[in-house]
């Protein structure tokens, strides 16, 4: 594919203008919204994503079966409904007359593809875990526009799970065709479609007219990679994109003072924290996790380095989501706690380790906070920066010390948000503190098979007690979300789940 000029027809038009005598008026391009990302994707093969800067960009080329509402309810898309059979089967009846990128006719044939492709142990995506209750062998076409989906026991949160974006259907010829390259060559059945790849630099996608909604406004959509937050927010003020995602919060009364933007503020299922390698000394010894989560003043990072970007953390999982424990233990600062702690696991005269972030201001500004606090206990910590995409890699082999990250648990379902992070069985994805412990598994096994959502709370709030004492993380925040957008911008509705839509969104001349 040919690299895209970012010089528009309406800057050309413009300038031909002002050569000719005529008045200077600025000119709109109504034809393409540009996107500030704050990192680049790593892929758009919906089953090997683990990040959400590559997330956002699927939603825009994919559909799942079904789709989140406003509301974090679910909603019919490439099916139009559906009805359970028993509590371990469910029949999909699906949209006739749907398009893939490609032209090819989306079937039963291609949903069964998806997800047994997905879940192909040898392939070991990270999105398997979402779904690795289905039984994916026995998947049933019972006709094109019809498909049987089991599971191995009953999966009370299923439908949320096919309406996450690792749940995306992929056209099975366009994988037979690109093979490993599928990745770099995406095909859905969205609104979008890649037109142009430039890599580290943007993402720039072309309206699908035969979209089953309906075409999208724009015609062309650009995700702009921009990690550093200050230079989205001058990006936004100066009309270089048109949405900017995570405002950074020195920067969110600007935005919304200025007579060109507009600010979105709203409170997302993000729970950032700080994580340990409960494998790797001296934080495999439970008694030095509690004590690091003694010495820290939780409160003083939440304020210094997210300010209006969140609010302190209540527990081990975003407080919005349902089932969400307000009981667990939080380990308010203790000095004089943490020290015992530490001479109790032998070490009273301190000890010298890393953190590891990848390049982002609040990340950095949260390690400079805390090499402070632990000086006061003799450890000596130092800062390794590393680029996203070798982050995830590291964090995921067990490389690192302590590292920060955040989890959306975009479904709004407390199984996403603590299975993917403490299961043990998802070491090597989500699972970064690399979490084992026997009890905690059978919890979390026991509440995604549980049918009785009372039930299921009761388990969710036992799982959060458990994981709060073995203390594998230190909550610091929930995120509240902020979204700039240029004024001329219309119909942005902004998604709880932190993956924007764009497809009814346009521009105003």
């Amino acid at each position: 594919m040919k690299t895209i000029r970012l010089v528009t027809v309406t800057a050309l038009a413009a300038a031909l203008l002002i050569a000719a005598g005529a008045p200077e008026e600025e000119v709109v391009d109504t034809d393409h919204l540009i996107v500030a990302n704050f990192d680049e994707t790593q892929s758009m093969d919906p089953h090997a994503v683990e990040d959400t800067a590559s997330h956002w960009i699927n939603n825009q080329i994919y559909d799942g079966l079904v789709r989140r509402t406003d509301d974090m309810g679910v909603e019919p898309a490439l099916a139009e409904s559906w009805e359970f059979i028993d509590d371990r089967t469910v029949e999909f009846y699906l949209r006739e007359g749907v398009k893939f990128h490609n032209g090819d006719e989306f079937t039963a044939h291609d949903v069964k593809f998806t997800y047994q492709r997905l879940l192909d142990e040898d392939a070991n995506f990270v999105g398997a875990s979402r779904l690795a209750m289905v039984d994916a062998e026995n998947i049933e076409v019972v006709d094109d526009y019809t498909v049987r989906i089991p599971t191995d026991e009953p999966f009370a949160a299923i439908l949320t799970y096919l309406a996450h974006s690792s749940s995306f259907i992929i056209s099975e010829s366009a994988v037979e065709e690109y093979g490993d390259e599928f990745y770099a060559n995406p095909v859905g059945t969205g609104p979008f479609q890649l037109l142009d790849w430039d890599r580290g630099s943007a993402v720039h996608l072309e309206r699908f007219d035969d979209h089953w909604r309906g075409p999208a406004e724009v015609e062309r959509l650009s995700f702009r990679a921009i990690p550093e937050g200050s230079s989205r927010t001058i990006e936004l003020e100066t009309g270089g994109v048109h949405v900017a995602q995570q405002i950074p919060e020195t920067d969110l009364q600007r935005i919304d003072d200025n007579d060109n933007t507009v600010l979105h503020s709203y409170e997302a299922l993000r729970l950032e924290y700080i994580v340990f390698n409960t494998q790797k000394a001296p934080f495999d010894d439970e008694r030095v996790r509690r004590a690091i989560s003694y010495a820290i003043d939780t409160e003083e990072i939440a304020e210094v380095a997210f300010g209006a970007s969140g609010s302190p953390a209540q527990g081990v999982m975003n407080s919005s989501i349902w089932a969400f424990n307000p009981d667990v233990y939080m380990y308010d600062q203790d000095l004089d706690r943490a020290r015992e702690l530490l001479e109790e696991a032998g070490y009273g005269d301190g000890f010298e380790m890393t953190m590891a972030i990848d390049d982002n201001d609040e990340r950095r500004t949260v390690a400079e906070i805390l090499g402070s606090q632990f000086r006061d206990l003799g450890i000596d910590m130092s800062i390794e920066v590393y680029e996203w995409g070798a982050y995830l890699s590291m964090t995921a082999a067990g490389e690192h010390d302590m590292a920060q990250l955040a989890w959306l648990a975009s479904t709004g379902d407390p199984h996403h948000a603590l299975h993917p992070n403490y299961y043990s069985g998802n070491i090597g994805a989500a699972n970064r503190s690399h979490t084992v412990v026997e009890e905690l598994d059978e919890l979390l096994e026991r509440g995604v098979n549980e049918p009785d959502e009372a039930e299921r709370e009761a388990i969710y709030r036992e799982a959060q007690e458990l994981i709060a004492e073995y203390a594998p993380i230190i909550p610091m925040v929930d995120d509240v979300e902020s979204v700039g957008v240029r004024r001329e911008v219309t119909n942005f509705n902004p998604s709880p789940s932190g993956y924007h839509l764009f497809g009814k969104v346009g521009i105003e001349n």
